[in-house]
């Protein structure tokens, strides 16, 4: 196995890994660790089927349910299907998946069935770089913040089912320490937050919506072009990412998903048992 950074800020590709087939224990935890220091990983020319991508997305964690089952894989509940013919619009915003669950993914895990021609990219933002780069006072202030979370509103199509057993309102901290890493990133999802402690849903949207066009710029964004049979894994925990819909809709563009639990986002302080000593921890910012 070879890991080779892609992108200055994050972003890493793996070679001399077949994920059709089941990988040693060491392999495994230096794939995790990996995720831990690049954020993303690419691995190219898989050819996968159903089992095999569930068998190898457990290398990053238990898979989670999804909560549009609308868009399920028939047969494997666990497998989601992002493809703009059943309906689906491309996730354009820049977020993180699943914030309205009591312990959100650690990481999303993607596979290209079917690729247009030209873009329908996905981009990938270093927030652990983001929160680094605000002025001490601003981060300060967001390490007091939460937000309270829900499915998104502007989801027409998804089932009642879902909305009764996703529904419940669940707050978490504005920045979170990483389990494996030990930094902090700012972490929200700006349409499953209905609003910020102490503040209006309007004032929440329209700050949470600066901090998105003041942090994210293009030195801390790796941008993934697909190639039919990648494989991209997304750490969820210090990353937002968004797709691209520039692309043909006459041509189709299939990916899989596969969500995998993580552990309930807290904000470690500084000194604290198992919290990191200092605010420099070590891997790639």
């Amino acid at each position: 196995m070879k890991i080779t950074p892609l992108h200055p800020s994050l972003g890493a590709e793996v070679t001399g890994v077949d994920l059709g087939t089941p990988l040693d224990e060491s392999t495994g935890q230096a794939l995790v660790r990996a995720l831990a220091d690049h954020l993303a990983l690419v691995f190219h020319d898989q050819s996968l089927t159903p089992e095999q991508y569930l068998e190898a997305a457990t290398i990053f964690g238990p898979p989670m349910e999804q909560h549009y089952s609308q868009h399920h894989m028939p047969g494997f509940p666990l497998i989601g299907m992002i493809w703009h013919r059943n309906g689906q619009r491309p996730a354009e915003r820049w977020h993180t998946d699943h914030t309205n669950r009591e312990r959100p993914p650690a990481a999303t895990i993607l596979y290209g069935v079917e690729i247009p021609s030209a873009g329908g990219g996905t981009s990938v933002a270093n927030m652990r770089a983001a929160y680094r780069a605000l002025q001490d006072d601003e981060r300060r202030r967001l390490d007091t913040l939460t937000t309270f979370n829900e499915l998104d509103s502007d989801h027409a199509d998804t089932r009642q089912e879902d909305r009764e057993k996703y529904g419940t309102p669940i707050e978490h901290p504005m920045v979170r320490t990483h389990p494996v890493h030990g930094s902090r990133a700012v972490y929200f999802h700006i349409t499953k937050a209905t609003h910020i402690s102490g503040m209006t849903p309007e004032a929440s949207k329209a700050y949470m919506s600066d901090l998105i066009e003041r942090m994210i710029r293009p030195e801390i964004v790796y941008h993934h072009a697909w190639r039919r049979g990648d494989v991209l894994v997304i750490d969820d925990r210090a990353t937002m990412h968004r797709a691209h819909g520039d692309y043909d809709r006459a041509q189709s563009r299939v990916l899989w998903r596969i969500i995998v639990e993580g552990d309930r986002p807290r904000l470690m302080r500084w000194g604290a048992p198992g919290a990191p000593q200092a605010p420099h921890a070590p891997g790639r910012e």
